[in-house]
Parts: structure tokens; C-alpha cells; sequence
């Protein structure tokens, strides 16, 4: 990885590298930067001590139903450093470490992976998403989210299940408070439980409606604050960028460059290279999707992107043999996410997000809508709480 912060290039292979060159940066907190990634260590483990029995860290609510009262009543003696990041914002945590402002901004510089201000940001996410990448590293799906997603289909299939593509839910059946299916077209799905992993906002005001819901709970989903999103630029270029790092944050102008083929070879051919840039964006910022003036936004965005990556590929534009982009709306047409929103919903510490078992029996959510939030492994860890408690959480001996 390495930032651009002030014009000053910062780059570290692991953990040692990067608090080595931040306690030259900041000699007079070099002991503090110590002390800051040692509790991090500490509490990052204890988030996940739970996690033997059942493979995932557990919400509150749920150590108490899994694992008895008095467990929760001893969770914070338990995990005395996961518990103290629990109850405070990342900003908090790291005004208790530090006085430099720079050193600060520096270790916010992977903070877009969960929010945008650190002051809102509950320090207990960015130790999982942001603190826990520069103490372990980053990791991704092999061959890119679409083979991810294949190897789940294929799961299911292997252990007899279906899964069918082409095939959007228009309606979640309800009767008497209970779900009873699906329907897509004129189709029927019957089922006694239905696991949603579209947004619940979605879920909720659209696909049941709100005739089968108290209005207080109604008015409780349309209150949650959608998360921002992003501009992303698509590049597959014929350069060999192998020397550069695969993560480059430059927080002078608020983007990121992955070089993506970097940290995966197969994501392109020997020699080019694969590339996305990606900057914070807003959805009400850009016109109807299709009109002359998204279209031209678009163009001019990706303009924009290509010729800062440039200040550090040089001559990045002459080598791009595919090029695409996509806007908020474009997540919102592909992921039918309101506002394309790439989080769900936002997840400053004052939002809680609605629980993955509904006021309707036998409907469940799971994805970026409900606990633990958004991201990759933060949506599994859903998917594996909700088949846990379909299963009554029956452990399983292997």
C-alpha cells in the first residue's frame, strides 16, 4: 500500500514497515503508535473470541440467546479492549492515542471503507475494516466477486438446491403475519422462510409493504440514512504496473488507485495490467440516468480520474485498451441498492440497523442491511448468523 499525504509519498509491505516509517514521521509519538496497534491487537482478537464455536462474532442480542445472560453480563470484563472500541467513534480512539493531526489523517486514510468521518465512524468498524488491514493485511475473493459468487452457486447446487438467475422477486407473500413465499411474475415460490438480501429498504416499503407492518416500524426503515457511494473508473491497460504497490491512497485529492491484476495476475493478461479508480460520490449529485447531462457528468468524471491517476502512472491514458465507468445510479441499476448506496445504509455509531430477524415470522435479512454492515466479509458473517439461528443454532462437530 502506499498514501499520498501533503505531497509526501508513505509506502509499507506489513505492519512493521508502516509503524516503522510513521515513527519517523512522528517521532514524538512513536511510543503512543506502539501502544495504539498493540490494544488494536488485543482488541481485534477479542472481538473474535466467540468465533471457535459458531465461525463469526456475535451482536449482543444474540451472545445472550446463544450463550446465556451471565455471558453477556461478563462481555465487557471478557473483552475489555473490544468493549472500550465498542462504545466509542474512531475519532475518540485516536485522540486518546495522539496529538498530531497528520498522524491522525494518516491512519483515516482507508477510512471510505466504512464511512467518511471518523468522528461518526464507531471505532469498533474501523478496527475490523480499516485498523485490522494495516495489522493483517487485505484480502479478496480469487479471480474477482463474480468467481466468489460462482463458487456459492455452485455449493448450493452440489448440495441440491437451485438457484435461478432472471428470476426478480416482485412480491414476499405474506399471510397473518407470516411469510409464505415469494412471487416473480407469475410465478409462485412457497416457502416458510424467506431470507432477503436485498436492501431493507427495498425488503420493507416494496416487496411486503407496509399494509403487513406496524407503522412505527414503517416510519423507523424510512428514517435510515443511506450510505454514500462512489465514482469508479474501469481500466485494462497494456503497461506492466508490477512495480507498483496494488493499493495507492492519495488523500491530497480524495481517490484511490487499485491496481487489481497486482494483487491477483489472472485479473490480466501477462504484461497489461487491470485498474480501478474510485472516488466518494453522491447520488443526487448526477441527473436521470441516460440523459445528455449524466452522460456528459460521466465522461468528464472519468476525465477527471484518469488524469490524476496519471501524476502517478504517467502516461496512463495512451496505454487504456478498455475503459468504463460507473456513477451511483449505475450501483443502484445493477444492485437495485437505493442511491447506490455501497454500504447500505450509513454507518455512523448513532444508526442501528434493523435486525436480521423481522417482525414477520420465518423472514430473515442478511447482506449489508443489517449486522455487521457492509463489506464482503461483513456479509457473510450475516449469512452465517441467520443459517445458525434458522438451525437454532445446533453446533455441529466436524
Amino acid at each position: 500500500v502506499k498514501y499520498i499525504y501533503k505531497g509526501v509519498e508513505i509506502e509499507a509491505k506489513n505492519l512493521e514497515e508502516f509503524m516503522e516509517t510513521l515513527s519517523k514521521m512522528f517521532p514524538e509519538e512513536a511510543e503512543n503508535i506502539n501502544a495504539f496497534f498493540e490494544e488494536a491487537k488485543k482488541a481485534y482478537e477479542e472481538c473474535y473470541m466467540e468465533a471457535e464455536t459458531y465461525g463469526v462474532p456475535l451482536p449482543a442480542e444474540l451472545i445472550a440467546k446463544v450463550f446465556g445472560g451471565k455471558k453477556l453480563l461478563q462481555y465487557p470484563k471478557e473483552h475489555p479492549h473490544f468493549y472500550d472500541w465498542l462504545k466509542k467513534t474512531y475519532k475518540q480512539k485516536l485522540d486518546e492515542y495522539f496529538k498530531s493531526s497528520d498522524l491522525k489523517s494518516l491512519l483515516c486514510a482507508l477510512i471510505g471503507y466504512v464511512g467518511l468521518d471518523p468522528s461518526k465512524v464507531p471505532a469498533s468498524s474501523a478496527l475490523t475494516a480499516v485498523v485490522s488491514y494495516y495489522i493483517y493485511g487485505g484480502y479478496f475473493p480469487k479471480g474477482g466477486a463474480q468467481h466468489f459468487a460462482n463458487a456459492l452457486k455452485k455449493y448450493i447446487e452440489d448440495h441440491g438446491g437451485k438457484v435461478l438467475v432472471n428470476h426478480r422477486v416482485d412480491k414476499i407473500l405474506v399471510e397473518k403475519g407470516k411469510v409464505k413465499g415469494v412471487k416473480v411474475g407469475n410465478k409462485v415460490f412457497k416457502a416458510p422462510i424467506v431470507v432477503a438480501n436485498a436492501n431493507a429498504k427495498v425488503t420493507f416499503l416494496k416487496l411486503i409493504g407496509k399494509e403487513h407492518l406496524e407503522k412505527k416500524f414503517i416510519d423507523y426503515i424510512r428514517s435510515l440514512r443511506m450510505s454514500f457511494s462512489c465514482f469508479a473508473v474501469y481500466l485494462g491497460v497494456n503497461m506492466d504496473l508490477s512495480q507498483y504497490p496494488s493499493i495507492i491512497v492519495n488523500l491530497d485529492q480524495g481517490y484511490y488507485v487499485v491496481i487489481n491484476s497486482n494483487a491477483d495476475p489472472d485479473l490480466a493478461p501477462p504484461g497489461k495490467a487491470s485498474i480501478t479508480i474510485i472516488t466518494p460520490a453522491y447520488y443526487h449529485d448526477f441527473s436521470e440516468r441516460g440523459t445528455e447531462g449524466y452522460l456528459k457528468k460521466k465522461r468528464e468524471l472519468a476525465d477527471e480520474l484518469i488524469k490524476k491517476a496519471e501524476e502517478i502512472i504517467p502516461n496512463l491514458r495512451e496505454h487504456i485498451v478498455v475503459q468504463d465507468a460507473a456513477t451511483p445510479k449505475t450501483f443502484e441499476r445493477y444492485t437495485l441498492t437505493p442511491e447506490g448506496a455501497i454500504y447500505a445504509f450509513d454507518q455512523s455509531i448513532d444508526v442501528k440497523r434493523p435486525y436480521f430477524k423481522t417482525p414477520i415470522k420465518g423472514l430473515y435479512l442478511v447482506g449489508a442491511s443489517t449486522f455487521p454492515g457492509g463489506g464482503v466479509e461483513a456479509v457473510v458473517i450475516s449469512g452465517i448468523i441467520c443459517a445458525n439461528d434458522i438451525c437454532n443454532w445446533v453446533i455441529h462437530e466436524p
